[in-house]
């Protein structure tokens, strides 16, 4: 077990400041301005999440921060295809909020649900990072690790859904648009949480066929992603 961040924990922590400037400089460039006081506070509050986040993992699990750094051979080729989908949508979510909220104000969302979306967030962040110091297979790409023994971990959020890392996901997609008061960036975030849900659909599938103990995994804990509904 890694005790501390190496070279490719680093190289994640980078890449994950890199997409961050990606999707900010994507909104105010699609803004046309910088004057979007609700854009840098919602802005300001993911970031200070994805701090929270990596802090927490340098200190508590290096290893999953590492290894979410690596790169793996043996990633399925459909996960593949949904991280380039993810990027894009990603991107178009940033650009339609830009366009909507500042550059023609096509909608606007009273401040009232900036306060709702940063609800969504934090909990997004706590289930996110619990998920991920509890599961040192938690790593960017689906795939069956043998080459780290891969075992199903049945602890912490994983003792209620499967999935918890897509629960927080969603959350933290869900609360785009309320943060930044976009009623049109619903459209991508609702093809980003679809995008998501296949992802799990598949993943899960492959858990089944491919690790051991998975499918019995499912029997103790039924569901994937939402309590009592699927």
């Amino acid at each position: 077990m890694a005790t501390g961040i190496s070279f490719q924990g680093f190289r994640y922590i980078v890449q994950r400041f890199g997409l961050f400037a990606v999707f900010g400089a994507g909104l105010f460039v699609a803004a046309g301005s910088w004057d979007w006081p609700r854009g840098w506070a919602a802005l300001g509050a993911s970031f200070a999440c994805e701090l929270l986040v990596l802090g927490i993992l340098a200190f508590r699990a290096p290893e999953t921060l590492n290894q979410r750094g690596t790169r793996h051979a043996g990633v399925k080729p459909f996960d593949i295809v949904f991280m380039a989908a993810w990027l894009i949508l990603s991107l178009s979510l940033a650009v339609v909020m830009g366009f909507d909220c500042v550059r023609y104000e096509w909608s606007s969302l009273p401040w009232s649900t900036f306060v709702v979306g940063i609800g969504l967030i934090v909990a997004a962040t706590g289930i996110g990072t619990w998920a991920m110091v509890e599961n040192k297979h938690f790593e960017q790409f689906v795939r069956i690790q043998t080459d780290r023994n891969h075992r199903v971990v049945t602890t912490g959020p994983y003792r209620i859904v499967r999935h918890p890392g897509y629960v927080s996901f969603i959350l933290s997609t869900l609360a785009g648009p309320l943060m930044f008061g976009s009623v049109w960036a619903i459209v991508p975030t609702c093809l980003l949480v679809i995008l998501f849900v296949w992802r799990t659909s598949r993943e899960d599938a492959t858990l089944q066929k491919e690790l051991d103990g998975y499918t019995q995994y499912t029997e103790q804990t039924p569901y994937r992603l939402i309590p009592f509904v699927w």
